[in-house]
């Protein structure tokens, strides 16, 4: 016996879309995990810093100085750029008479800071991760806030502020890749169409026939274009299935997710799921599918169904005679 192997690029593809999506998969669960398990800012001790961890908790103060010139208090202690956000330094009191920084770069976090008055003001929602300083903080700052002991400064690690949402959507655009590798696969033949085809030792077993066309073959040509254009029928009926199923995820996705980006996969998923469910819908029996196929004169594949098995027919009668 003999085993080949029939790889075309589209399998390539559909396997590099897999794998991408089962490491979103992972990555969005465990960090989804790590997020249910968040410690609390009001309960922080130094001991429980590990890089990686997730932190979550209000903030109702922080630490400043009035800045010489305008009078004005402020709580930055410095600020950093770094993969296209602008982060701010605020330093917040955690746990038992402790502070560490954080690094809030959202319009909507800064909005919130900056309105407390003189580093007091309501409870403001935070979520973040701890990280390693990404730059030296600045401890000459501290010197000149008014009472503050540097002793109490965790300089060992920041809390970088973090979308929990982000990691959710992880997860629907794994979703997504998943099941345009599923629709991928599928719509391919599945399993049998590139996995290894058994062979004897002389001769290839090829799935596709070859189109034989002549006097002594014609019914067998015939008989195998019809087998031939029923399987495609088939694959795309499945096709429709799971693109019908796919077109519900993406709907579900839109309402959702909380970035643009991946309500923008979403609406992607459903369009490429209507281009399928439309492919077997046009191809199918239906008599509004015939209808618009021969008025935009072009065959569909219940129609040449039709016309082959009315060729077999007409050919087993001339047999017979």
């Amino acid at each position: 016996m003999k085993y080949h192997v029939s790889i075309s690029k589209r399998e390539i593809i559909t396997a590099v879309i897999l794998i991408i999506g089962l490491l979103l998969l992972i990555k969005g669960t465990h960090s989804n995990y790590q997020m249910n398990h968040a410690l609390r800012l009001d309960n922080l001790d130094e001991h429980e810093l590990k890089n990686g961890t997730y932190v979550t908790g209000d903030i109702d103060a922080y630490i400043g100085q009035i800045m010489y010139g305008s009078g004005k208090f402020s709580g930055v202690s410095q600020s950093l750029t770094a993969s296209g956000k602008t982060y701010n330094f605020y330093t917040i009191p955690v746990g038992q008479k402790s502070y560490i920084c954080i690094m809030a770069y959202s319009k909507s976090l800064l909005d919130q800071l900056e309105a407390f008055e003189n580093g007091y003001g309501k409870n403001v929602y935070f979520e973040g991760i701890i990280v390693e300083p990404p730059t030296e903080l600045n401890h000459a700052w501290y010197t000149h806030v008014e009472g503050f002991d540097t002793g109490t400064l965790i300089d060992s690690f920041v809390i970088k502020e973090v979308n929990f949402n982000r990691n959710k959507d992880l997860i629907y655009c794994s979703i997504i890749l998943l099941a345009i590798a599923a629709l991928l696969f599928f719509s391919s033949g599945g399993i049998k169409n590139f996995i290894m085809e058994e062979t004897d030792n002389t001769r290839t077993v090829y799935n596709n026939y070859a189109k034989v066309y002549n006097k002594d073959h014609e019914l067998q040509a015939e008989k195998m274009q019809l087998e031939t254009l029923e399987r495609r029928l088939k694959s795309a009926k499945r096709n429709a299935i799971l693109c019908l199923a796919l077109f519900f995820i993406g709907i579900y996705i839109v309402y959702s997710a909380y970035l643009l980006e991946s309500k923008l996969f979403g609406i992607l998923l459903m369009l490429i799921s209507v281009r399928g469910i439309w492919i077997y819908f046009i191809n199918s029996s239906n008599t509004l599918a015939k209808s618009l196929v021969k008025r935009f004169t072009s065959e569909s594949l219940s129609i040449q169904i039709e016309e082959h098995k009315n060729n077999i027919k007409r050919l087993e009668d001339n047999y017979e005679i």
